[in-house]
This record gives structure tokens, C-alpha cells and sequence, in this order.
């Protein structure tokens, strides 16, 4: 059998660095750079059965997924208990793989250091932004992981991610605070998924990792402050269907730590009924809400010509509003690709169905308004288009044709003249 030990936590003012062995058989899974964790404030008081649950998080699934077992020699009553629970989630979301391993506790020790008040995990992204709107009269503290879709080591993209996050806070008269972690460097995740893709056909980080371990790092911040609810942010939702997603309402829900609670928030809601709470709020409101949704870069800023931006943005014309106003700076120069892109690079994908349907919903309830408005000639091609048949969506006219033409060389000639002299290069 397979074995992680984590020998040994060390506390040094904000910071929590893990040392443990693993087996020959785990060797392909882990890289030799460290797991380390940089709090905002000065974490030495912590007791290691806290200090131990984001260590634990990040590598339970592993052991889990391959009989191991997992040697801890402090860990926390609430978070050790739940984790019966999670499993049932993963075995639920994974039916056809067998969840068992052994988590080996020296000491199970009961700590509640809650006494009130709620922290909102915040990417700046829609969901999370959904999330901070519907709780705003909790005041809740936002917290950002540095390391989770903006690498650890990435300076300068993280600088843009932190002003925007510092600024959402700013204009809610809110806390942030930010963990930079390395959890997406100490374990190869390209080895993990190549292992598992077949078995649990969806990827490490988006199927197994990365809810239970973004939790896991909020347990310390939840004692430091005495917090009594984390709320995390919903992807997905009940038009779904079933969903294989490692942060969804059958794992998240049951996670706890030192006398708190996490909450799945907003699953109820459709990406697109997000997108109108939020510009429902700013309308009423006034406050200015840039939204980071991008996955496609490591700069920190919406690239504008991603399948998530587009489909964030189409998500916005169709509530009435500028998606300029929502940071996507681009937008008026790469809207007009927008279909184009959508059905040339994913009329075959499954992101097509969860998503787009709920955008055309939408365009045909307010086409009435929409149709005399600048945006309309973005969108009417999302009322024509039948999303939940994907293979029935055709490119725009235009590039049809240009298809077509680009078989002849007189074409191409007249192409590369035009593009020169666009560009002065005659």
C-alpha cells in the first residue's frame, strides 16, 4: 500500500511550509518544489491540527483514488469528521471509480475558533462576484488565492489581478486579503491527469482538485479570524444536470473546519441569471464591477477573444449592457469575430450546450429592447441559433464565402495587397 507522511509543519510568521515523504509508487505524482503557504498575517499560533487541513485537502483525493493512505499526527475534529462526507460526494459525482484509502490520525482534536462573520473566496470572476452581491450585508471579507489560475511565480500578472480585486474591495468598502500558495507546483498535475483522465474523464485540477483545495487553504484564515461561514462560488447549476466537478454543492457543502461552515453559494442560479443579478445590482447601485473571467491568459486581464469571454460578454449585451463598462477593454474591436470563433472552434463541444442556450433564452425575452440597440447586430445571430444541437450551427455569410474564395489564388493576391496597404508595408 501507498503511503504520504507528513512529517513535519513549519510555522514562521505568516508563512506554513509542509515537509512529507511519499512512497515510490506516489513519485510520479509530486514535483520536488515545495508546498508553501504565505497568509496575510502571522500564523505561528495556530495549532498544527488547523495548520495541517490544507496539506491534507491538497492530497487526500490522491489517496483516496489510489488505496493509500495518508499519516497525519494532528488534525482538526470537524474538518477530519467531514471528510466521510466529501468522499460520498466524489463517489456520487465518480460512480464508476472506487474512492477508499485510509487517512492514519495520531490525534483528532476538537477546535472551534468561530465566533461570527463570513469570507467570500473572490477571483473577481462573475460567479464570485454573484456570490459577494447576494451577501453583501454580511459584510464578508474577500479572499484571493495567488497560485490557483495565476501561477506563483507570475509577478506581474498577479499585480493586475491584485488591483482589480483590491479595487471590487475598495468600491464595497470591504477587506481582502490574499493567499499565495504554491499548491499548483508541488504536485505534477500533468502526471496526475495523464494517470486518471481515462478513468475519471475530466482533468485533476477541474474534476478532483481544485474545490476541497482551495477550502482547505481558507481553515487557518477561518481561525485566524474567527470566522463561521466560507462561502465559495457555484459554476454550474440544476439545468445542468449532472455535473463532475470538484467543487459542486455534493462535496463543498459538507466541509468544515475549527466551528465553521462552507457554503456552495448560488447554485440555483444559471451563469446567465448571474450575469443579470449583477447588472441588476450595478443598475440600482451605481458600483462599478469589473469582472476577471479569462482563462486563456496569464496576464490578469480579459484577453476578449476566449470562448469565456465571448460567452461573458454575450452574456451582457444581453442584459442591456456595455461589456466595456465591465472590464473588456477589447470588446468593440473582437465582438464582431464573436461568431465566427464560437462556431468554428466549438460547434463540437460540450461548453456549448451548458452555456449558450441560457444566453439565447435570454436575447429572445428581450429582443424587443434589444433590436434597436448598437448591440443587436452582435446578437442576432444567438436568436437564430439552436445551441442545444450544436452541429447545426453555420458560420456567418461572409466567411462563408470568404471560404470559399480563399480557394483562389486571385483571392489570396487581393488579401495580402489589402493587408499592405492597411499596414503602410507598400
Amino acid at each position: 500500500m501507498e503511503e504520504i507522511i507528513l512529517e513535519n509543519i513549519e510555522k514562521k510568521e505568516n508563512i506554513i511550509k509542509y515537509s512529507f515523504s511519499i512512497s515510490d509508487g506516489y513519485k510520479e505524482f509530486f514535483t520536488e518544489k515545495p508546498f508553501v503557504i504565505e497568509y496575510p498575517k502571522n500564523i505561528e499560533n495556530i495549532p498544527d491540527s488547523v495548520a495541517a487541513i490544507p496539506f491534507v485537502a491538497n492530497v487526500i483525493p490522491i489517496i483516496w483514488l489510489t488505496n493509500g493512505t495518508l499519516h497525519i499526527k494532528n488534525l482538526d475534529k470537524d474538518f477530519y469528521n467531514c471528510l466521510f462526507e466529501v468522499k460520498k460526494g466524489y463517489e456520487t459525482m465518480f460512480p464508476e471509480s472506487t474512492f477508499s484509502g485510509k487517512l492514519a490520525v495520531e490525534n483528532i482534536i476538537p477546535c472551534d475558533s468561530a465566533t461570527g462573520g463570513s469570507v467570500v473566496f473572490f477571483s473577481g470572476g462573475l460567479d464570485a462576484v454573484q456570490t459577494l452581491v447576494s451577501h453583501i450585508n454580511e459584510k464578508p471579507r474577500l479572499l484571493a488565492i495567488w497560485g490557483a489560475d495565476i501561477r506563483y511565480d507570475n509577478t506581474d500578472g498577479w499585480e493586475i489581478v491584485r488591483r482589480s480585486i483590491e479595487g471590487s474591495a475598495h468600491n464595497f468598502d470591504l477587506s481582502v486579503d490574499i493567499i499565495r500558495s504554491s499548491f499548483r507546483e508541488f504536485d505534477n498535475e500533468a502526471a496526475l491527469n495523464n494517470h486518471f483522465f481515462k478513468q475519471l474523464k475530466d482533468n485533476w485540477w477541474h474534476g478532483v482538485k481544485h474545490g476541497i483545495a482551495l477550502l482547505g487553504h481558507a481553515a487557518p484564515y477561518a481561525y485566524i479570524y474567527g470566522l463561521s461561514t466560507v462561502y465559495i462560488a457555484s459554476t454550474n447549476c440544476p439545468a445542468d444536470g449532472p455535473v463532475r466537478c470538484a467543487s459542486n454543492p455534493l462535496t463543498d457543502n459538507h466541509v468544515r473546519y475549527n466551528g465553521a461552515k462552507v457554503i456552495h453559494d448560488g447554485f440555483e442560479y444559471s451563469r446567465q441569471d448571474k450575469v443579470h443579478n449583477v447588472v441588476d445590482y450595478v443598475k440600482k447601485t451605481g458600483t462599478k464591477i469589473p469582472l476577471r473571467v479569462c482563462w486563456e491568459t496569464q496576464a490578469g486581464t480579459n484577453c476578449c477573444k476566449c470562448e469565456k469571454c465571448y460567452r461573458t460578454m454575450a452574456g451582457l449585451l444581453a442584459e442591456g449592457a456595455n461589456p466595456i463598462d465591465y472590464g473588456f477593454k477589447e470588446s468593440t474591436d473582437t465582438l464582431p469575430f464573436m461568431h465566427f470563433y464560437i462556431v468554428g472552434q466549438y460547434s463540437q463541444s460540450s461548453v456549448i450546450k451548458d452555456y449558450w442556450p441560457h444566453i439565447r433564452e435570454r436575447v429572445v425575452e428581450k429582443k424587443a429592447l434589444l433590436v434597436n440597440t448598437p448591440s443587436w447586430k452582435f446578437l442576432k445571430w444567438i436568436e437564430k441559433s439552436d445551441f442545444n444541437h450544436p452541429e447545426t450551427l453555420k458560420l456567418p455569410l461572409n466567411f462563408r464565402i470568404r471560404n470559399k474564395l480563399s480557394h483562389f489564388k486571385f483571392y489570396n493576391t487581393l488579401h495580402k495587397i489589402k493587408y499592405k496597404l492597411k499596414n503602410n508595408k507598400f
